[in-house]
């Protein structure tokens, strides 16, 4: 931006480039969240089969002590994995992070229209600023909603470095 560019549209530019850093931040959330949930609710089912196998084999009586306790160890495991996925409802955080990140996006895409409209002259300084008004008003409301899924400094860090990634590609 030039010296003589008003100040409304830097407000602009700006709220782009943080509702496209949000964005980022709460896809990199889903994509934890969805991971754990992932991660615990395969090792349950996965220990949930082996010890269906285990007691099917104890029926006959032929497993050795060992065995048996192991059996126990792993339904312990099983159990916390599916408390754990339970308890922290992995899936129901992930698509949380979806549609905050979405809805930045909608925002994202607005002010690039906006910005587009008025670099080619379609919308005036006033019109500009009302249109940033309405915007600024909807990503303060993602930003309340957005507090019933917190993301994580790791979140943030990855955002950024994708942000650099990209911009990197797009110079090239």
């Amino acid at each position: 931006m030039t010296s003589e560019t008003p100040k409304t549209l830097d407000i602009l530019c700006k709220l782009s480039e943080n509702t496209r850093l949000n964005k980022r931040q709460h896809f990199c959330a889903a994509e934890r969240k969805n991971f754990y949930n992932d991660i615990f609710g395969s090792t349950a089912v996965v220990i949930n089969i082996i010890l269906g196998s285990v007691l099917f084999v104890t029926i006959s009586d032929t497993l050795p002590n060992e065995a048996k306790w192991l059996s126990g160890f792993m339904a312990i495991i099983a159990g916390t994995c599916a408390g754990i996925q339970t308890f922290f409802n992995f899936q129901k955080a992930a698509e949380g992070h979806r549609k905050i990140a979405n809805r930045y996006l909608e925002i994202q895409r607005e002010s690039e229209i906006i910005l587009a409209n008025y670099e080619d002259g379609l919308i005036k300084l006033d019109t500009l600023q009302e249109e940033i008004r309405t915007l600024n008003e909807k990503y303060h409301k993602i930003n309340e909603d957005a507090q019933d899924f917190p993301t994580t400094n790791r979140d943030y860090k990855k955002a950024k470095n994708r942000m650099k990634n990209m911009k990197v590609l797009t110079t090239n």
